[in-house]
């Protein structure tokens, strides 16, 4: 097995294994509907610019030490990150909570939160086009591949989008 296959496989169990101790958790707290929908809309709010910074600080690694040549040790670091951007991605374009009952994701995706999410995503858009243009910039000076330029984007826009809906869920508490 390859060393991209093996990034996604261990992406995927990474992923896996965070639900679980999410789900085994909250196994015991009786709660209804409403409560829970409110208990895990504040916990997103809190969670989102957490993870814009988490994603962005472990992309900074990666960017200082673009080199050209990909290593097998390289390319699974590249392959967690893939999986890391969709899932990402992912969240970002839906409800998220995939494993909570569809009541409780429909509370959640209320229109104020659909408002917010879809700012973030226009200012996840935009942060990916400066950085798509800082990448242009940037290979007049020195060269760039095509991976290092999509990863670079992809970043960016992912962390902004991030970053926003959090603020803004944030700011939708606070006023609440």
């Amino acid at each position: 097995m390859n060393a991209f296959v093996i990034g996604i496989l261990v992406g995927l169990a990474a992923v896996l294994v965070v639900a679980g101790i999410k789900k085994w958790r909250t196994r015991d707290k009786p709660m209804s509907v409403a409560e829970k929908a409110d208990y895990l809309s504040k916990r997103r709010a809190r969670m989102l610019p957490a993870l814009a910074i988490i994603f962005l600080s472990q992309q900074a690694t990666f960017i200082s030490q673009m080199s050209g040549e990909h290593v097998s040790a390289e390319k699974a670091k590249i392959s967690a990150w893939l999986v890391l951007s969709v899932v990402l991605l992912f969240g970002i374009a839906t409800k998220g909570f995939w494993l909570e009952p569809k009541e409780v994701r429909d509370l959640i995706d209320d229109e104020n939160t659909q408002a917010n999410r879809n700012e973030a995503m226009r200012w996840g858009f935009l942060f990916a086009m400066a950085s798509a243009i800082g990448v242009y910039v940037l290979t007049m000076i020195e060269s760039v591949t095509g991976r290092e330029a999509v990863h670079i984007v992809l970043s960016f826009g992912i962390a902004a989008a991030l970053l926003r809906w959090g603020i803004l869920e944030k700011r939708a508490h606070a006023n609440a």
